[in-house]
């Protein structure tokens, strides 16, 4: 059956244009799916629970992802967090008729179930993965029907200069009625786009207004938030820089750690928010990939180009 579903849930659809195309390709290989430019490894699409797991949570996330310089800078199921999964989203508290049936983020009793991966190949040097995964349950119909459909899609852009740009759009719509998510039910209430990345002993932070001063709840800071330090090959500078373009009252709260743990870019915070049947929910971030050292505002003026 699994073999089975793998063909028949996997699409790849290749736009070529006689003038010219991207060399960003994908390539299927164990339970993923990994993207690559010219050659070189861009990410790797987790699209099933591998070997390593019992249950059919941890899937639906990009690890590894590499810098330009080829160095993976994402982390999976470390020790200290063995939930934390490189480029995900998740959220604790996901409640049915104010019932909670599951949490994604610790991937207790929560299924995703992958149901169709289309990837095109664009000009322009990019490409778009399009996906549509079910998030079920054991506790709601015996995890038999979806209670949320996740329709993501991810733009992955050719290297410019010494940085690469990775956009993602993720729509989110109610399968059944009273629906709502949250993040932690604590005073952090972490919870949304979140990315474990290796941390070295010199890890800063900037926004906005330059260095983040680090907190254990919430830093409001502003629409980005840059990771830099000994992130590249032979110690060399590199860094993530994460962008929300989101306009919800959490879009510049950013939960923050120089150790031990992910960094999370929050929606919706602890109360919940209902989703609805009709309209979908849609979160849009970016990530930024680059060794060396960057220009935040060049950088910027870029994203704030990007369709939506």
């Amino acid at each position: 059956m699994k073999l089975e579903k793998t063909f028949t849930s996997f699409i790849l659809i290749l736009f070529l244009f006689s003038s010219g195309f991207s060399q960003i390709s994908m390539k299927r290989i164990d339970d993923g799916i990994l993207i690559t430019d010219g050659g070189k490894k861009i990410a790797l699409y987790n699209k099933e629970a591998s070997a390593m797991n019992l249950d059919r949570g941890r899937a639906n996330f990009f690890h590894p992802v590499y810098l330009p310089d080829g160095k993976e800078i994402t982390q999976n199921a470390p020790q200290d967090h063995i939930h934390h999964r490189g480029i995900f989203w998740a959220w604790h508290q996901i409640m049915v008729d104010g019932k909670k049936i599951g949490d994604q983020w610790e991937m207790e009793d929560f299924i995703h179930d992958v149901k169709s991966v289309e990837f095109f190949r664009l000009p322009n040097d990019m490409a778009t993965m399009k996906t549509i995964v079910e998030w079920k349950s054991p506790n709601y119909k015996n995890g038999q029907e979806a209670f949320i459909e996740e329709k993501a899609t991810v733009n992955f852009y050719g290297q410019h200069r010494n940085y690469r740009i990775i956009q993602f759009k993720i729509q989110l719509r109610a399968q059944t009625d009273h629906v709502a998510l949250g993040g932690s039910d604590d005073v952090k209430g972490y919870g949304g786009f979140s990315a474990r990345i290796k941390l070295p002993d010199d890890v800063l932070f900037n926004s906005e207004d330059g260095l983040v001063e680090l907190r254990n709840e919430a830093v409001k800071a502003g629409e980005f938030m840059n990771i830099s330090g000994s992130l590249a090959k032979k110690s060399g500078q590199g860094g993530m820089l994460i962008y929300s373009a989101n306009d919800f009252e959490t879009a510049n709260d950013w939960i923050l750690r120089s150790k031990n743990s992910m960094q999370n870019a929050v929606w919706p915070g602890r109360e919940l928010v209902p989703i609805s049947k009709v309209t979908p929910t849609i979160l849009k971030y970016a990530i930024v990939l680059y060794t060396g050292s960057i220009k935040e505002n060049r950088v910027l003026k870029e994203l704030n180009r990007l369709e939506w």
